[in-house]
């Protein structure tokens, strides 16, 4: 019996490599980004496309060639960070963070959400910098507070077909996305219920439960995974 179909967003680096490196065990994975990784990993296909842009016909033209017609998950981990004082930020660098994590998103999802079968899953990805609020990173939050709205409501389109769309906030871990927040690591610790710091690994669990057959009744829903830094 063949390995289900998984296609996911952002599977080159960050979070989404970790997440490609496990799930390739047991998922026949196509992980699309917009520069394929220095080190590919064994069993995965790769495709190099824009969320914003072609990652959806170019994931279509793929999964073609594989013979596949449909995918059981779809992840969408892609995302770009953008730091620093609102009212300092230039229009250009907010609406690209808006284009890439909320726009992107969108574009993605569209492009993308009917070829997953009935009775699959679609989980997003967003950040916890939604419910923290810290100074600094309005643009960011307000872009990946959008796909949470959007999650909530997609849900109820794809219950129809008994579709689960869910979402994961990470707390900060130290990927190339978090680089320029290098020094603000330790004050995450400090409010955190387990004080160490965020590794990719920690995101595997998680993702794997929203994509189990146990979590099918379970949609609409945003878990926040931090060590307990938001206590909700």
């Amino acid at each position: 019996m063949s390995a289900p179909a998984l296609v996911i967003s952002g599977g080159s680096s960050g979070i989404g490599e970790g997440l490609v490196n496990d799930l390739r065990k047991d998922w026949d994975v196509t992980s699309v980004s917009r520069s394929l990784p220095k080190n590919p990993l064994d069993g995965v296909n790769y495709v190099a496309g824009d969320v914003a842009g072609d990652a959806a016909e170019n994931v279509r033209a793929a999964l073609k060639e594989q013979g596949r017609g449909s995918i059981h998950s779809l992840i969408h981990c892609a995302g770009v960070g953008l730091f620093g004082k609102f009212l300092d930020t230039p229009k250009a660098d907010w609406e690209r963070a808006l284009m890439l994590n909320l726009h992107g998103t969108l574009n993605f999802l569209q492009g993308t959400a009917d070829l997953v079968q009935d009775g699959g899953r679609i989980l997003l990805y967003s950040s916890g910098t939604v419910f923290k609020a810290p100074g600094g990173a309005a643009a960011y939050a307000a872009s990946k507070a959008g796909i949470i709205g959007f999650a909530r409501s997609f849900a109820m389109e794809m219950g129809e077909r008994n579709i689960t769309v869910n979402v994961i906030a990470p707390g900060l871990v130290m990927t190339p996305l978090a680089a320029k927040l290098a020094g603000g690591e330790e004050a995450n610790i400090a409010t955190r219920a387990i004080k160490r710091a965020s590794v990719v690994e920690d995101y595997v669990g998680p993702t794997r439960f929203f994509l189990s057959e146990g979590a099918g009744f379970v949609t609409g829903q945003t878990l926040v995974v931090d060590g307990g830094s938001i206590r909700r």
